[in-house]
């Protein structure tokens, strides 16, 4: 049976992301619905509204977010580590700043071959 210690952070997670996700399209679309009441709709922020996310991007961060805490978990499960202690809250700092890290380096690298596309994109 899995640990309450490694269930209620996952649950929290879960419903903290949902939630987030949710206000996020209800404001996305509250914002589009006052820029066209308001008329400040031009060719500028029918771009910006119109701008697509990278998916892969956004499933490869939290892709590996998950990952190092899932080894944030793993390390923390040791025996010899007392989870009354700060130390596994330093430990699971470490490993999703790692993810982040991981990502922040992996990011860099593509959006200058997608920028590449959108700029042949627009001279043709």
């Amino acid at each position: 049976m899995i640990n309450e210690f490694v269930m209620v952070p996952i649950i929290v997670g879960i419903i903290f992301f949902s939630v987030v996700s949710v206000f996020r399209i209800i404001f996305d679309y509250q914002l589009r619905r006052k820029m066209i009441q308001m008329g400040h709709v031009d060719q500028n922020s029918v771009a910006i509204l119109n701008q697509k996310r990278n998916s892969r991007l956004d499933s490869l961060k939290w892709g590996l977010i998950i990952l190092f805490a899932g080894i944030g978990f793993v390390i923390i499960s040791i025996p010899s580590i007392e989870i009354d202690s700060p130390l596994p809250f330093g430990i699971m700092s470490i490993c999703i700043a790692v993810g982040f890290l991981l990502y922040f380096a992996i990011s860099k690298r593509v959006p200058e071959s997608e920028s590449a596309e959108k700029e042949r994109a627009k001279l043709v």
